[in-house]
């Protein structure tokens, strides 16, 4: 062993305190050979070969610390038979042969890796048994091969464009790298990060193609994709008063973000700042909960007295639940003092409308002043339905001053629910039924 081995130590190489067990020497050697690849650190794997070879040879000496050498005065007084002088060797000559066998054996693992990522890529099925096949060859049980052949595999396919997660789970499997760890087992932390990205780019492509393809058959959806993919496309006026228009835009936005992050880049970056400063986007849900609002109005108050009156107390009211308190609540939040104190507003003022409402609902039914049993029936019976519909309308995540408000915004939310949730006869059914129930609702309030 050369100078600059005694001074440095095989032990400090190998990362192990001295041993003559040569399991452990090996496992050490594995380790450190992770990390020290003949083709980017010829001279660290020079080093770790010659402590490794050093190592094993010292299992018939005396004594083994992290600097071998022979103390003289020691040489003295045992007797020879005790310490054998070992046999001489030439390093110099070991090395160069060593190397130019390890120079032809890589050769042929990095082409068989090659091979193998080529055929795998393009006949799955075939790729993979010839990989398993390989794998149980006789050229692959020495230690320092299969290392060797698992990174460059693994380097072959981070860098193919096309790799899916299904077969890199299948070449794992093989290979034993558990890719679903953190720290795997065969290959590096960066190479796995660099296989994930692959992963990820290949799924991204895949999604951005069926996107561009999906995004052909109407005037609007081609204005979509320019809008998304050509930069510097800029959204015209009159498409942000096409429902749902902006909408898909922001909905097609949030999902690249979750689960294709890779494509950000290549987004329109004025799009991404138009979506960022609108704050009102119509859809159609809003122009039919608009809608059917205004044709209720009309419907319960035209017998009215003064029917312009009671239209404008009853659109500024639900004006306010349905569009109101979402921008309040925006406005808010980070003023948790002034949220609340305006959702106990709200809330008493959502309580005075469900008492006027049940008030008027009353006086169709006011009992006789002395039956005291009728009156109990009705009012008892009323109140416990209020208190269980509440009941039903409150999760737990509501705060409990906000029970009344949340229940007037559901209340006026609810013909788009349910407009959404049915079709077909149903749906009219069900539109016909909620403008006689909520007409119902507006004259008892109006009483």
């Amino acid at each position: 062993m050369g100078d600059g081995m005694s001074s440095q130590g095989i032990w400090s190489v190998l990362g192990i305190e001295p041993t003559q067990d040569l399991s452990v020497i090996k496992r050490a050697y594995a380790r450190q050979l992770k990390n020290t690849r003949p083709d980017q650190d010829p001279e660290g794997y020079q080093r770790l070969r010659e402590a490794f070879d050093a190592a094993k040879n010292q299992g018939n000496d005396a004594t083994i610390s992290d600097v071998v050498t022979i103390h003289e005065p020691f040489a003295e007084v045992v007797p020879q038979t005790f310490l054998q002088k070992p046999a001489p060797f030439n390093p110099v000559n070991e090395i160069r042969q060593e190397t130019y066998r390890d120079t032809a054996l890589r050769r042929k693992i990095i082409s068989q890796a090659t091979e193998i990522t080529d055929e795998m890529m393009d006949d799955e099925t075939a790729g993979l048994k010839r990989l398993d096949v390989f794998l149980k060859s006789n050229v692959l049980q020495n230690l320092e091969l299969h290392e060797l052949f698992s990174q460059e595999l693994a380097a072959q396919l981070s860098d193919r464009e096309g790799l899916y997660s299904a077969l890199l789970i299948k070449v794992s499997d093989i290979m034993g790298w558990d890719v679903d760890h953190y720290q795997p087992g065969g290959i590096s932390p960066y190479r796995l990060a660099a296989l994930q990205r692959q992963v990820e780019m290949t799924g991204a492509k895949r999604y951005w193609s069926v996107m561009v393809r999906a995004y052909q058959d109407s005037t609007l959806n081609r204005l979509r994709l320019r809008l998304l993919t050509v930069e510097g496309a800029t959204v015209p006026w009159w498409a942000k008063l096409v429902p749902d228009f902006m909408t898909s835009l922001s909905n097609k936005l949030r999902e690249i973000r979750m689960y294709h992050p890779a494509l950000l880049p290549y987004l329109n970056s004025v799009l991404l700042k138009t979506l960022s400063e609108t704050r009102v986007a119509l859809s159609w849900g809003t122009v039919f909960l608009n809608g059917f609002w205004l044709l209720l109005i009309m419907l319960a108050t035209r017998e009215h007295p003064e029917p312009w009156r009671s239209r404008i107390l009853l659109i500024a009211i639900i004006g306010l639940y349905i569009h109101g308190y979402r921008y309040l609540e925006r406005k808010l939040r980070y003023r948790p003092r002034m949220l609340c104190a305006t959702e106990c507003v709200l809330s008493v003022l959502s309580t005075a409308i469900m008492v006027k409402i049940m008030l008027g609902f009353f006086t169709m039914f006011k009992p006789d002043a002395g039956n005291m049993v009728m009156a109990f029936t009705n009012y008892g019976v009323l109140s416990a339905s209020s208190f269980c519909v509440l009941w039903m309308m409150a999760p737990k995540h509501w705060k409990w001053y906000g029970v009344p408000l949340n229940a007037i915004i559901i209340l006026a939310m609810l013909p788009r629910q349910l407009m959404g949730k049915s079709a077909g006869i149903v749906r009219a059914v069900a539109f016909i039924a909620l403008l006689g129930g909520y007409s119902l609702l507006i004259a008892f309030g109006f009483r």
